[in-house]
């Protein structure tokens, strides 16, 4: 039966909009005995930052900023502030620019 999964279209239950739940994802969340997500990648991310603790410290007391990817335009929360001469990058355009230079950083200076 895992053979017949085939992507999800689901709705982001905090920003409303439609996300892709891959096969690969319901594996992942299948294995790990998981629901299907209520909400989309970067809401989820968001929502993790609010709930967390890091050093007895309250990461939700960290300022966020929703910034545009520079590669392929999204809308991205980050707690790099964007400064001149800098670009920054959504976790998938990341990813990619990544797997293609390993030694690359997060952000990178014109």
């Amino acid at each position: 039966m895992a053979d017949d999964l085939q992507d999800k279209q689901l709705i982001c239950k905090d920003c409303k909009r439609k996300f892709t739940f891959t096969v690969k994802e319901q594996k992942d969340f299948g294995q790990k005995g998981w629901p299907d997500p209520v909400r989309c990648r970067y809401c989820r991310r968001q929502k993790k930052i609010l709930v967390a603790l890091n050093d007895g410290v309250n990461i939700a007391d960290r300022v966020s900023f929703l910034e545009v990817c520079d590669k392929c335009g999204r809308s991205f929360y980050t707690t790099i502030k964007r400064k001149q001469g800098i670009n920054l990058f959504c976790d998938d355009c990341w990813a990619e620019i990544k797997m293609s230079n390993p030694k690359a950083r997060s952000w990178k200076k014109d």
